[in-house]
């Protein structure tokens, strides 16, 4: 789970950015929390009380202290944040590169460069982090879990399937579900005997998807509600109103 965080003190603005991200999460398939501060010291007493923020969307003129102090704050004690500072003005350059940002917005955030400033912090930042371990024929394994398309159980024993190789181990799948479900990539129970990364997914169909490996995985009635929800969101719609395909009817 990715916890973002974001701090402005403009309510109309923290919940736009609050909206992109959770849209984000959804066509990208990453675990958020997103957490809403209006001022620095409210964001600082956070990571006192709670511990690390990994991504922060922080504005740098606000009420109280501003966003490139509220930032020195928190480096003096944690450099694995990821900084994206926010400001319609550009005359903070020389004070934010002293607490090393990740990267700078225009405000009003736009949606797309968001978008593209947050598939970059996951591609540095996250992508090789999270992994799987498991053993296989007297063989162990620590498989990066973005590279993991699927999980099958026949059995006792539980299939992982990537995009070109496949190994078995015995296990449970409802123990692996436990486990992976507390990372940053979202995975999705979709039928008694798969548990699926849903960044994999190539084409949804009413009762089932196909998989980036071609493979065809039921969807069971129990879970397309779910499925129909998670799609939605990946489309942007907010509603059945706005729900115009034919899949998950």
């Amino acid at each position: 789970m990715i916890r973002v965080g974001i701090c402005d003190d403009m309510l109309e603005e923290t919940i736009r950015q609050k909206g992109m991200v959770e849209r984000f999460g959804k066509r990208f398939g990453v675990n958020v929390e997103i957490l809403i501060f209006e001022e620095g010291e409210e964001l600082l007493q956070e990571i006192q009380t709670y511990g690390h923020i990994d991504i922060l969307l922080l504005d740098i003129e606000m009420g109280g202290i501003n966003g490139i102090e509220t930032a020195r704050i928190i480096r003096e004690t944690d450099f694995q944040t990821v900084l994206i500072f926010i400001s319609a003005y550009d005359q903070y350059c020389k004070e934010m590169i002293s607490v090393q940002p990740f990267a700078f917005l225009d405000k009003p955030v736009k949606e797309k460069e968001l978008e593209i400033v947050l598939k970059k912090v996951m591609e540095v930042k996250f992508a090789e982090c999270e992994r799987f371990l498991f053993s296989s024929q007297k063989h162990r394994y620590s498989m990066p879990l973005y590279q993991i398309l699927y999980f099958e159980s026949t059995g006792r024993q539980i299939c992982v399937y990537c995009e070109k190789e496949r190994y078995l181990f015995y296990g449970k799948l409802n123990t692996g579900e436990k486990e992976v479900g507390k990372s940053r990539i979202k995975f999705a129970r979709i039928h008694v005997s798969y548990y699926i990364n849903l960044n994999h997914i190539k084409e949804w169909n009413y009762d089932s998807v196909i998989m980036d490996d071609n493979m065809e995985i039921p969807v069971s009635k129990k879970y397309r509600k779910m499925m129909k929800q998670y799609y939605m969101g990946i489309l942007g719609k907010r509603d059945e109103k706005e729900w115009t395909g034919i899949f998950f009817c």
